[in-house]
């Protein structure tokens, strides 16, 4: 795809370029950087069908209630750090937390905010980054919204194997 773009860049019949710095056709390789990361700082965009998968998986999932499903794009090792910093190892645990978590909702609507699935070219490693704005409506018909970060590994299986998960409530006051 980027080298479609370059390709039609390329073939502008002599059109001025510009040197905006927006222009993501000119992103610089070796910016100095005022911190070093400790895992990587070398991405590039990632398979979109991953993002698919995780949107499919975890997310309709959770909102249709069909945990069951987790087994078909989820790793048997899945180990998920939740935002309420408690762990859990292993599908098997994570499906029933998961549905003991849903069975306190009548109705879950997500609104995916943005979805970004990226390669870390030093770690080899495909991850997918999940921004979204999730309203739960408990079992009395009380709602509460969240804005909610995903941040999913994918292994060489291709299937998620780990969950950084980061919310905050939107509660009015």
């Amino acid at each position: 795809m980027l080298g479609t773009a370059c390709f039609i860049a390329s073939c502008n019949n002599g059109a001025a370029k510009t040197d905006a710095p927006n222009d993501t056709s000119m992103a610089k390789t070796n910016v100095a950087l005022p911190y070093t990361a400790s895992y990587s700082s070398s991405f590039k965009m990632g398979n979109p069908e991953y993002s698919a998968m995780i949107l499919q998986g975890s997310w309709k999932d959770w909102e249709m209630n069909t945990m069951d499903n987790m087994k078909s794009w989820a790793a048997d090792t899945l180990t998920v750090y939740h935002s309420d910093n408690t762990m859990v190892k292993g599908i098997d645990s994570l499906t029933a937390r998961w549905k003991r978590g849903r069975a306190k909702y009548s109705a879950v609507s997500t609104t995916i905010d943005a979805v970004v699935p990226v390669y870390s070219t030093d770690k080899n490693e495909n991850w997918v980054l999940v921004w979204a704005t999730e309203i739960d409506t408990d079992l009395d018909g009380k709602k509460d919204t969240s804005s909610v970060m995903e941040t999913w590994r994918i292994n060489k299986d291709n299937k998620a194997d780990l969950l950084y998960q980061f919310d905050r409530a939107n509660r009015k006051k």
